[in-house]
């Protein structure tokens, strides 16, 4: 696979740190790759930061990206944004507003699932043994379960997650914000994994309204929906894009980094990369 543009790192819900996730690209052979944290674009800041393998045969190109990640009545209005500006005021205020909604709802599905017996643990620790993070999904309460070797009762720790986190939040914002949000930040907005919305009225909607691409290579397609949004996105003449939505270990089953995305350079989304370098 040439790009898989469609990674989390340990900065939303991924178990891979952004280093490893860079070391990752280059061990499958890799050329380009997106961190597409869920509201945030601090993995691919920490990225920038950090001293990684510079030869021509192992460079990895990173486009700057963000998932925008709705949720409208439990279906996943999620927007992808490639190219933001990662320092643009606006979209640090989104992240910044979003993280402290996102961990308030945590907090809330946390005592809720601790009152009706899930676990015994604390929020507090969870705190503690995520120094430094202004968002905690319930990826973060997995993290303080694994360090202190914690096991719920009768499930896995992330079929818990799945469980007590994964749907169980308000809707604070809906996918046609998200797509506001990309564009004031400069960024190109892509619907992602378009099939998760469940209806393609709704997708046609989000493209009227200034999405200018669709995900139509993701584990979640089908042959048939892959197909399907191929030809809708050359019919309204969009962005093609694609990727694995690698998690690490809270990958769901299929998902296999470097296996889904883009498999050549000469996608039209790819290109910007000489003219925004």
């Amino acid at each position: 696979m040439f790009a898989d543009l469609h990674l989390h790192s340990t900065y939303s819900d991924g178990t891979d740190t952004p280093l490893e996730l860079y070391q990752l690209a280059q061990k499958k052979n890799v050329k380009v790759i997106s961190i597409t944290d869920h509201d945030s674009v601090d993995g691919h800041k920490e990225l920038l930061k950090t001293q990684v393998s510079q030869d021509q045969d192992s460079k990895i190109e990173i486009i700057p990206g963000i998932e925008i990640s709705p949720l409208v009545n439990r279906k996943m209005h999620h927007i992808l944004g490639y190219y933001i500006d990662i320092y643009d005021k606006g979209i640090e205020k989104f992240i910044d507003d979003i993280a402290a909604e996102v961990t308030e709802d945590t907090k809330r599905n946390f005592e809720k699932a601790r009152d009706k017996g899930v676990f015994s643990y604390e929020w507090d620790r969870v705190l503690e043994l995520n120094p430094g993070r202004k968002r905690f999904g319930g990826s973060s309460v997995i993290k303080a379960m694994e360090i202190d070797g914690y096991e719920v009762p009768g499930m896995g720790l992330w079929e818990m997650h799945h469980q007590c986190f994964l749907f169980d939040r308000r809707d604070f914002y809906d996918g046609y914000d998200a797509v506001d949000i990309i564009k004031s930040a400069g960024g190109i907005p892509i619907i992602a994994h378009p099939k998760s919305i469940g209806d393609d009225d709704i997708v046609l909607d989000l493209i009227r309204y200034g999405a200018r691409g669709l995900e139509v290579y993701h584990p979640m397609h089908s042959r048939e929906d892959t197909d399907r949004y191929l030809q809708m996105a050359q019919d309204k003449k969009l962005y093609i894009t694609g990727g694995s939505d690698w998690h690490g270990k809270n990958s769901i089953a299929g998902r296999v980094f470097g296996l889904t995305g883009l498999d050549d350079e000469n996608y039209e989304l790819l290109k910007l990369r000489n003219l925004r370098s």
